[in-house]
């Protein structure tokens, strides 16, 4: 292991601690409310749904595959990344724990953090310090690339919208990557103390950007490739520049997951794209929906059957 990473505190990070009963109850309140509104929705338009929208196996079939290839590119964009920390865990490994991450995010405690920081810790004695540090590092580069990809997609297909929100968010989402490009510590000092960030880990995690950077711009595709076979199982005609953008804005609900998954955050965050894009607001959250749907199942039957093993992996090492 990097021994930059070896001298780190091997406490767990403040954000992978978890939920104290008053926050549980209030992330239960609030995922109850985003169910509560969201199945509303979809019962309040149950009609429009019937009349517009015909589901088909193949397509369903094939969400599921592009499900599992994005959980693939996730687990090796983790693999390119804490590999620059001394990881060398086998790609399956990685998958397997990307999964199970993943799985438990939609769990009451969304402990997914939690679960691959203590993973790391007891088979790859990896602290939880350097694990913070690299966490952030890829969720640096993950913004930045959704940010870079947004901003080209923009240009090229809704220009108006370079001046507005969008484009804006996008820019700022493209500057957060370059953070970690700047001299020094880019991060503010209550915030380096919190993940106890070490600077000299900052050199190899750079390495990383190059081909973390082109996996995520895979993964985006794959998510915008779902959602286009949501909406192209309806009547409203959405082109895929458009589910592009959709699904690299998606990506902030990472930082808003005030419900398990972020569930009914990020299907009206899409609805709200649409419609200041020129789509329906009404499609979008309904397409949104089904390739949720469609994921859960995936990540649900993949978790529940991975868990075991990480953790009698975990637990015996």
């Amino acid at each position: 292991m990097n021994g930059s990473a070896a001298m780190l505190e091997t406490r767990a990070p403040g954000d992978a601690q978890p939920l104290s009963p008053g926050r549980r109850a209030v992330v239960t309140a609030l995922t109850g409310i985003a169910l509560a509104i969201l199945l509303g929705f979809l019962v309040e338009n149950r009609q429009y749904i019937a009349e517009h929208y015909a589901p088909h196996p193949s397509a369903f079939a094939l969400l599921a595959a592009l499900v599992v290839a994005t959980l693939a590119l996730r687990s090796a964009a983790h693999q390119a990344l804490f590999g620059r920390l001394g990881i060398r865990a086998s790609a399956p490994d990685w998958f397997r724990l990307v999964t199970v991450s993943t799985f438990t995010n939609y769990l009451p405690l969304s402990a997914g953090m939690m679960a691959k920081a203590f993973f790391l810790k007891r088979v790859h004695a990896l602290p939880y310090g350097a694990f913070a540090v690299g966490q952030v590092a890829l969720l640096l580069m993950i913004m930045s690339a959704n940010g870079a990809v947004g901003l080209a997609i923009l240009a090229t297909a809704f220009p108006e919208q370079l001046i507005g929100i969008i484009g804006v968010g996008f820019g700022v989402m493209t500057a957060a990557g370059a953070l970690l490009l700047l001299p020094g510590n880019p991060l503010p000092r209550p915030l380096r103390q919190r993940l106890r960030w070490d600077d000299a880990l900052v050199p190899d995690l750079r390495r990383a950007w190059l081909p973390v950077g082109l996996l995520q711009v895979g993964i985006l595709l794959t998510t915008a490739t779902s959602l286009w076979i949501c909406f192209a199982m309806g009547t409203s005609e959405v082109p895929f520049s458009a589910c592009a953008v959709f699904s690299a804005a998606a990506m902030l609900t990472r930082f808003v997951a005030i419900t398990p998954g972020a569930i009914g955050i990020r299907e009206f965050l899409v609805g709200g794209l649409a419609h200041l894009t020129g789509f329906e607001l009404r499609d979008a959250v309904i397409a949104s929906t089904a390739a949720r749907s469609v994921e859960v199942v995936v990540v649900f039957a993949l978790g529940s059957l991975f868990t075991r093993r990480i953790s009698g992996t975990a637990l015996s090492s």
